[in-house]
């Protein structure tokens, strides 16, 4: 007699494979992919989507996906395919350049390469800068992938998304904009999950 797995084998043995997957392509520099987000109360894409209406939204970066790579060339790269890739519940408004911005409330910052023990309360705050990542930074952090990106009013964190874009990710590439664009839908979904209490019983946007 053919011995039948049970539903609850399956289901992890499926899941496994999804996880195993994922791993793989991150190993292998795929297209990248996000492991987590959270928000604060304080998050509204209404406000943000108004806001964005009036000015772009500043993208700043911080640190690099890959080797001699100029800041200014990555800010560029992430507000280019945010426009393209990022919530289409938004305005495509994205600029590199704070007098683009002006005085607007909100602000995204994405980091790369960060070390383990990086805070990410630390990336909305004033003292964030490339050096301040090096400071943290050990020798077992050199081929570090991990990317933070923070939706910013003032100081204060309103979204996280934390993923990683693959090994020696290329900014002028298409894999590159397509996980810029993921992130971005991530850290700054159509609804505030934290308020939304049907997203307990479902996939959110």
């Amino acid at each position: 007699m053919k011995r039948m797995r049970s539903p609850r084998t399956a289901v992890g043995a499926a899941a496994a494979v999804v996880l195993a997957a994922a791993v793989a392509a991150c190993a292998t520099g795929g297209s990248g992919v996000v492991y987590n987000s959270n928000f604060t109360a304080g998050y509204d894409p209404r406000s943000l989507g108004a806001a964005m209406s009036r000015a772009p939204l500043l993208v700043e970066t911080f640190g690099a996906p890959a080797p001699n790579l100029a800041q200014e060339s990555i800010s560029r790269s992430a507000a280019l395919a945010l426009r393209q890739y990022g919530p289409p519940w938004l305005p495509r408004n994205y600029t590199d350049a704070a007098a683009d911005a002006g005085t607007a409330p909100y602000r995204l910052r994405i980091a790369f390469g960060l070390p383990k023990s990086f805070n990410r309360q630390e990336l909305c705050g004033d003292a964030m800068s490339t050096q301040a990542i090096d400071a943290v930074r050990g020798s077992g952090d050199a081929a570090s992938t991990r990317t933070l990106a923070s939706l910013c009013r003032g100081e204060t964190a309103l979204g996280v998304a934390e993923g990683s874009p693959g090994a020696a990710a290329d900014p002028a590439g298409e894999r590159f904009a397509r996980f810029i664009g993921l992130l971005g839908r991530e850290v700054m979904p159509r609804t505030n999950p934290v308020l939304d209490d049907d997203c307990l019983f479902r996939i959110c946007d």
